[in-house]
């Protein structure tokens, strides 16, 4: 996995924020100008055709807001610095209300073979206490054009804990469940101090602990029955369609980012852009990650194998761990026998995993694996 990258575009630019948004994005598509044309100087100075790459994911941000002449551009430049002649996957995120048939059109002619739907929920009520543009009817009607269009490789993003009833989110995934998906990913809500739905509610879940685990299980169930296998904690997939750039994260493999906010991992070194837009645009491009990088040791490194690993429902190959960093798993993670023996963690042949019952603890359970230096 060192030897193949993948590569993670940020556009930050968005119609409206939602309520529970923390991420590095802006309204002002007035910027789109000055920060496509630092984005498109970034990827040329940190150019490398040394490196195949597999995947390539477009995020955000909303992707589909932008206009289609930098989406151009775009792919124009990171054809021409960076070997993209091996690219089994590549994602664009979109939002129901932008994806009209000339942006889906300028994904497709670019290469863009798999899409990721910002859903969220289908209820018309919840998406407007979120702050959401669209409807579900929305929605149907851009995964329609996406599939006239030859797209088949879709995902839909679903959260847990809206402020909405329990029986509304069970809604949402059955509703998702039975559409021509390929992919559903199922998250929970995060509050972030600051934004609008922390305010509204206060700063706490409409659901407890374990009512947001008892829901994340009917999803799980859900999707089961309608041939969606779960393969990492909060994604669920038709056979063959998971997301290869996600698994590629997962398998703690390697990969360039550009855009504020973004982050990379190239060789053994760690680093992220700026955050905010602002402090992107201000900042020179070869100074873009002073004081960012980070050299990864190979413990760091064993403990992030591990921990990504047990995200996957397949979880982490024990021989593989002992070829990659010398030393045994058990060995190198002393919580590791305690875990097995209270049944957080299970030995399967040659791999060990996070129980099917304890994905929804998996945090928590990572937190007392991982070992300091």
């Amino acid at each position: 996995m060192r030897d193949e990258y993948s590569i993670y575009v940020h556009i930050p630019f968005c119609k409206a924020r939602c309520g529970y948004c923390a991420f590095s994005s802006s309204t002002d598509l007035s910027l789109q100008w000055r920060y496509f044309d630092k984005l498109f100087r970034e990827i040329e100075y940190y150019s490398d055709k040394t490196k195949p790459i597999r995947t390539v994911y477009i995020g955000g941000g909303t992707p589909s807001v932008a206009d289609t002449k930098f989406i151009d551009e775009l792919f124009a430049r990171l054809r021409r610095f960076f070997d993209l002649s091996s690219v089994e996957e590549a994602t664009a995120e979109c939002n129901p209300e932008s994806a009209s048939a000339d942006v889906l059109n300028c994904f497709k002619s670019n290469g863009v073979n798999r899409l990721s739907f910002g859903l969220q929920s289908v209820n018309d009520p919840t998406l407007k206490k979120i702050g959401r543009l669209h409807t579900y009817a929305d929605f149907i009607s851009a995964l329609k054009r996406a599939f006239d269009l030859g797209f088949d490789n879709i995902n839909a993003d679903l959260i847990i804990g809206l402020p909405e009833r329990h029986s509304d989110f069970v809604h949402s995934v059955r509703t998702a469940a039975e559409l021509p998906l390929a992919h559903v990913s199922v998250y929970a809500l995060e509050l972030h101090q600051g934004t609008p739905l922390y305010s509204a509610l206060n700063g706490k879940s409409p659901f407890d602990d374990d009512e947001q685990a008892d829901m994340y299980d009917e999803a799980a169930e859900i999707l089961t029955e309608h041939d969606f296998c779960r393969y990492e904690i909060s994604n669920f997939a038709k056979e063959g369609r998971q997301c290869k750039h996600n698994l590629h994260y997962w398998r703690e493999g390697r990969y360039f980012a550009f855009g504020a906010a973004a982050s990379g991992f190239v060789d053994d070194v760690r680093f992220t852009d700026p955050w905010s837009i602002q402090d992107y645009l201000s900042t020179p491009v070869e100074h873009m990650r002073d004081g960012t990088r980070e050299k990864i040791s190979r413990s760091e490194e064993a403990n992030e194998f591990a921990m990504l690993g047990l995200r996957l429902e397949s979880g982490v190959s024990l021989s593989e761990f002992h070829k990659r960093f010398g030393i045994r798993f058990d060995d190198f993670f002393t919580a590791a026998d305690g875990l097995i023996a209270r049944g957080f963690l299970a030995v399967d042949g040659d791999r060990v995993k996070v129980p099917s019952d304890k994905f929804y603890v998996v945090n928590s359970i990572l937190a007392e694996l991982w070992q300091d230096d």
